[in-house]
C-alpha cells in the first residue's frame, strides 16, 4: 500500500491486523545523522516552557482513542521499513552529547549498523563565548516522534508538554549517576538535564544526554522494528556493554519487554561465565588426579541436563552490583568477550 511521506497514525484505523507483514529481518541501512545543530545556546531550566515554540503532541493522539496501544505499536513496526533512514520525513531531532567518544567518530559501529556521524564544535572560528554544548562532540538524529513516544515514557511526557524538571525525579532517571539532595530531589548536574531547545512548532529538538551514547542506535532500531537481534549480536560480539544499554533503558523509561530480554541475556552470561569457571577448575583437578585418564562427555547427556540459569534478572539489582559499572578488570565487563570464548550460543530473536 502506498505510504505518505509523513507518518500519520490515523492510517492504523483502516489497516487490518491481518495485513500481510514482511517477516524478513530488516537490514540496517546507513542512517544519516541529519544537519548539524545551530549554535543556539541551551535553554536554562526556567526558560524551557516559555522559550520553546514546540506545540505539545499527545500519544496516542485523540483520533485513536479506544485503540489498544499494543495494536498501534504493532502497526508502527509494520510500517518501520518505510520510515527508517528517512530523515526527510522526520518530525523531531534528538541531539546526544558524546563527552568521551571512543576513537574515531563512528568507528564503534559495524558495517551493517547505522553509522551515526558525529559533529564537533571544536572547529576553527568557534566563538570563545559559544556555549559548552557546542564544544562537545554530539550525535544528531532525525527521527519520528510516534516511534519514540510509543516506547519511551520519558520522551512521551516531554513531547506531550511535561517539563523535564517534573520528569527528572521519575524512574526514567533513577539510574542516572546522581545523588538525592537533602530535599529528596535528584541533584542532576545542569549538563545532564534533558531539555527542549528552540525549534519549529512542528519539529521539536531535544537535547538528550543518555548515559551510554554508543548503544543508543541499537535502541532506536528496536523502537522502530521491535527486534532485539542487533542488540544481542552487539552484546555477544562485545561491541557494546550490557550496563550501558541497561542504563539507557532505565533513563528513557522503556517498557518491560526490552528489560526482559536484557535480563535473560544477563542470566545466560552469568551462567556461561560460571560454567566456564567451574569447568576450568574441574579440568585442573582431573589432571592432577590422573594424568593418563581421558574422559569423554556425551553431547546428548549434556543436553538432557536442565539449565541452572535463572529465567529473569532484575535490572535494578544487577546494575546495583558492586562490579556492574566499575569492574577492576575491564575484560570482564558484561558484553565484553573474554579471550575467544563466546558469551552466548543462543540465536538472535525478537522479544
Amino acid at each position: 500500500m502506498p505510504v505518505d511521506n509523513n507518518l500519520n497514525l490515523d492510517t492504523v484505523k483502516s489497516h487490518s491486523p491481518e495485513h500481510d507483514r514482511d517477516c524478513s529481518s530488516p537490514k540496517m541501512p546507513r542512517c544519516r545523522s541529519g544537519a548539524s545543530m545551530s549554535s543556539s545556546p541551551p535553554l536554562k531550566p526556567s526558560d524551557i516552557s516559555t522559550a520553546s515554540l514546540f506545540t505539545p503532541r499527545a500519544f496516542p493522539p485523540p483520533s485513536l482513542t479506544g485503540v489498544p496501544v499494543e495494536y498501534i505499536i504493532d502497526q508502527l513496526h509494520t510500517f518501520a521499513p518505510h520510515y527508517w533512514n528517512k530523515p526527510d520525513t522526520a518530525d523531531c531531532t534528538i541531539v546526544i552529547p558524546v563527552p568521551h567518544p571512543r576513537g574515531r567518530a563512528g568507528s564503534s559501529f559495524s558495517g551493517d549498523m547505522p553509522a551515526f556521524s558525529m559533529s564537533s564544535g571544536s572547529e576553527k572560528g568557534r566563538r570563545v563565548t559559544e556555549p559548552a554544548l557546542n564544544s562537545v562532540p554530539r550525535i544528531s538524529l532525525k527521527l519520528h516522534m510516534d516511534y519514540l513516544s510509543a516506547h519511551s515514557t520519558f520522551l512521551r511526557g516531554l513531547f506531550s508538554g511535561a517539563s523535564s524538571l517534573d520528569l527528572i525525579s521519575s524512574a526514567a532517571l533513577s539510574e542516572a549517576p546522581s545523588r538525592p539532595s537533602t530535599s529528596g530531589q535528584f541533584a542532576v548536574p545542569e549538563n545532564r538535564l534533558p531539555r527542549l531547545m528552540p525549534c519549529d512548532p512542528s519539529h521539536p529538538v531535544v537535547f538528550l544526554p543518555v548515559p551510554d551514547p554508543s548503544s543508543m542506535h541499537l535502541l532506536v532500531h528496536w523502537m522502530y522494528f521491535g527486534s532485539t537481534s542487533y542488540i544481542e549480536n552487539s552484546l555477544n560480539e562485545g561491541q557494546v556493554e550490557w550496563e550501558g544499554i541497561a542504563r539507557n533503558v532505565e533513563y528513557l523509561g522503556l517498557p518491560a519487554d526490552i528489560k526482559v530480554f536484557l535480563g535473560r541475556w544477563y542470566a545466560r552470561w552469568l551462567h556461561t561465565e560460571q560454567g566456564a569457571s567451574d569447568g576450568e577448575e574441574g579440568e585442573e583437578d582431573d589432571f592432577e588426579d590422573d594424568e593418563t585418564e581421558t574422559v569423554y562427555y556425551s553431547d546428548d547427556e549434556d543436553a538432557s541436563e536442565p539449565s541452572t540459569a535463572p529465567a529473569r534478572v532484575d535490572l535494578a539489582a544487577a546494575l546495583a552490583e558492586p562490579h556492574s559499572a566499575s569492574s577492576a578488570d575491564d575484560n570482564e565487563k558484561r558484553g565484553r568477550p573474554r579471550s575467544a570464548r563466546p558469551l552466548s550460543t543462543c540465536s538472535s530473536q525478537s522479544v
